[in-house]
């Protein structure tokens, strides 16, 4: 079986081809646009969750921090649950509207409500701490269910707009230049407006407004357009069974060896941006507290601002290198710089330290964050492709369900461990006047602050030091691609039964390197694809 171990080497010396898109395959440009469109929600609504929930907690409602970080991780317990399920509704799913878009459409609504419910100014009817934390409670679960019931489908959707990957790749990155921008949006703005909120510009019912006129509008509106007019061009026939839910939804996704290398690619690099979001504030306003930059109070901005413009600057660069190299390359290329920026902001002191040096450091982490934002959901789709490969049907519901709730996990994981990093530290949460419900921060301690600098340097460093190497471990390409489409085609077409032996042996040997095969599956497909006698000496087939 050494022919078999040295699969790898055989399968990547193939010349690169050029895949022919198909007239069916192609999508109109201002299709794309429309599907882009959800991806406001999906770029913006859980940075939007990381850089404002766990300081509007703390800042304006007066809620510990160790209280708010377990209200955000008490929320990923029910979309443990949720976010599977979701995949499997959405794979389920028979309507002439698709098996995606009515979620998204209706989900659309559901999310605009969800808005104008959590960012209720609830200091004017609920004076009691506690009565806040349960009322958060409640409505961010509420909130993370309908962010549920549309990305769950919209994700899945990556893989149902088009079978050719090049066409797919084309939508997706028209979709991340929407996410970008809605990252962007909502890192910035909301920010600024909680910032804003806690110095008395703005009252509490002028927040309410912002959060859910605008971003409310702006998510649940980019969903509905996406819903209405993008097109499912992979289907499923109307007759064909249905999968039922079982635990497998959870543990499917997993037994696939580049999926998870994918996975942690995705987390690691969203978590470390997440925990960077969360830590924005009391960066800026604790950390910095009293400083001045270009005639300004120091604030947020300094630290967000040039992350995201050099960013998206970076977008262009990484589409080039993306072509001419692999997606996996232009998701690292930057990401030495990434860390190099993280550490020196928390290395930094005020003490000594000029101010400008601070969005000059965010503006070199924004060139590995460029990367790592638009990557992950582009590679998604090529993902799916091969779990097909083995499984025969794409698992896309199940997928995005898994891809969706690692991503909320790791959100909240990494805000709440910012929270209890800060209560271990002493944090002093801000003194809410029970009368007038105006919020008073109280000035920190020197450990508080270290505190905050060091989680900023250190989940930096670590997390995006996991996703390099995991970047080097996924091995997906467009030459592999190509090669599982023709097989897939070819299966369905004639049957197993009807492959040549060669055919039959770069499945077996593109399923072992990319998906992987437990011991049962292997001595199977052994039998089945190579003709090899089972045996039940398993050392035999190792």
């Amino acid at each position: 079986m050494d022919e078999i171990k040295n699969n790898e080497v055989a399968l990547d010396e193939t010349p690169l081809e050029i895949e022919e898109i198909k007239p069916e395959d192609k999508i109109p440009f201002k299709e794309k646009l429309a599907y882009g469109a959800g991806a406001l929600m999906d770029g913006g609504g859980v940075a939007l969750m990381s850089c404002v929930l766990l300081r509007y907690m703390t800042g304006s409602l007066g809620i510990s921090v160790a209280v708010a970080g377990a209200i955000m991780m008490v929320s990923k317990i029910w979309d443990a649950i949720t976010d599977p399920l979701m995949g499997n509704i959405s794979d389920n799913t028979r309507s002439k509207w698709g098996r995606r878009k009515p979620y998204m459409f209706f989900g659309g609504i559901i999310l605009f409500a969800a808005f104008v419910l959590i960012f209720m100014p609830v200091n004017r009817f609920i004076s009691n701490p506690s009565g806040k934390a349960a009322y958060m409670v409640i409505m961010y679960i509420l909130y993370n269910t309908a962010s549920t019931i549309t990305q769950v489908p919209y994700c899945s959707m990556a893989s149902d707009i088009s079978r050719s990957f090049r066409e797919r790749n084309n939508a997706n990155t028209v979709k991340l230049v929407f996410s970008a921008v809605a990252a962007g949006l909502a890192y910035l703005f909301p920010l600024l407006a909680i910032e804003s909120l806690e110095k008395g510009k703005i009252n509490d019912i002028t927040f309410w407004l912002i959060m859910f006129l605008v971003f409310g509008g702006l998510f649940g509106g980019g969903l509905m357009i996406t819903g209405a007019f993008v097109k499912e061009r992979v289907t499923v026939p109307v007759d064909t069974p249905k999968q039922k839910f079982d635990v497998k939804q959870y543990i499917l996704p997993l037994q696939n060896k580049s999926f998870r290398w994918h996975l942690t690619m995705y987390a690691s690099a969203f978590m470390c941006m997440d925990i960077i979001s969360a830590l924005a504030v009391y960066y800026a306003t604790d950390v910095w507290a009293g400083v001045e930059l270009f005639g300004m109070k120091f604030s947020s901005l300094f630290v967000v601002a040039p992350l995201m413009v050099t960013a998206v600057i970076a977008f262009p660069v990484v589409r080039i290198m993306m072509d001419k190299k692999s997606k996996q390359f232009a998701f690292r290329m930057g990401l030495p710089a990434y860390i190099i920026g993280g550490v020196l902001l928390a290395v930094m002191n005020p003490s000594w330290t000029p101010p400008i040096l601070v969005p000059i450091a965010a503006a070199i982490m924004g060139f590995g964050f460029g990367g790592a934002q638009m990557m992950p959901w582009i590679i998604f789709p090529d993902t799916v492709d091969v779990a097909e490969l083995k499984l025969g049907y794409k698992p896309a519901g199940a997928y995005s369900g898994t891809m969706t709730l690692v991503r909320k996990v790791a959100g909240a994981l990494g805000v709440a461990t910012v929270s209890w990093v800060l209560e271990g530290a002493g944090y002093l949460p801000a003194i809410v006047n029970e009368i007038t419900g105006e919020a008073v921060n109280q000035v920190q301690s020197e450990g508080v602050l270290l505190a905050i600098r060091l989680s900023m340097g250190i989940s930096i460093a670590i997390l995006i030091s996991i996703a390099l190497l995991a970047s080097f471990m996924y091995k997906v390409d467009n030459n592999k691609l190509m090669r599982i489409r023709r097989l897939v085609d070819l299966e369905k077409e004639v049957g197993l039964e009807g492959m040549s032996a060669e055919d039959k042996k770069e499945k077996f040997e593109l399923t072992d390197l990319l998906v992987g095969y437990t011991h049962k599956e292997r001595t199977e497909a052994e039998r089945t694809l190579l003709g090899v006698k089972a045996s039940v000496d398993a050392d035999v087939f190792e």
